[in-house]
C-alpha cells in the first residue's frame, strides 16, 4: 500500500512533487478469523455438506444444528471482529438469546478434526 502527502494539495496517481512524502507499507491479511488468527481454515478439514444451521436469520432465541457426517464436541460463536463470544459443549440447539443483533461465525468442531463454519444472523 503507498501512501502519498503533498504540500498544500492533493497528490494524483504516479505525480511527481516537489514538496511531500510518500511511503510504502506491506499488509498482510493471513487466511484465519477469530483472536490472534488462533482459529484457522483450510480446504482440507472445513466441509459443508451435511451441515445445515437454522432459522437464518434466528428470531426466537434458538439456533438449530444438524450434522449428518460427524460427531460434533463443542462450538465457538465470534461476532465480526473476531472475538470469542459464547462457547460450550455442542447441542443441536443453541440458545443465543443473550447475543446483541447482528452478524455472527460458528465453528463446530467434530471428533475426527473436522470444523464446520458458517454464518448467522441474530436478530
Amino acid at each position: 500500500m503507498r501512501v502519498s502527502m503533498k504540500y498544500n494539495g492533493i497528490p494524483t496517481a504516479c505525480e511527481s512533487f516537489t514538496y511531500g512524502e510518500v511511503q510504502d507499507y506491506t499488509v498482510v491479511i493471513p487466511a484465519s478469523f477469530g483472536p490472534g488468527g488462533s482459529t484457522s481454515i483450510n480446504n482440507n478439514n472445513v466441509t459443508v455438506s451435511g451441515f445445515r444451521l437454522y432459522p437464518n436469520p434466528v428470531n426466537r432465541g434458538t439456533l438449530n444444528i444438524e450434522i449428518s457426517d460427524a460427531e460434533p464436541t463443542d462450538y465457538i460463536i465470534f461476532n465480526m471482529i473476531g472475538q470469542r463470544v459464547r462457547s460450550g459443549a455442542f447441542n443441536s440447539k443453541i440458545d443465543v438469546s443473550g447475543l446483541q443483533s447482528g452478524m455472527y461465525m460458528i465453528e463446530i468442531s467434530a471428533e475426527d478434526g473436522k470444523k464446520f463454519i458458517d454464518r448467522f444472523i441474530k436478530e
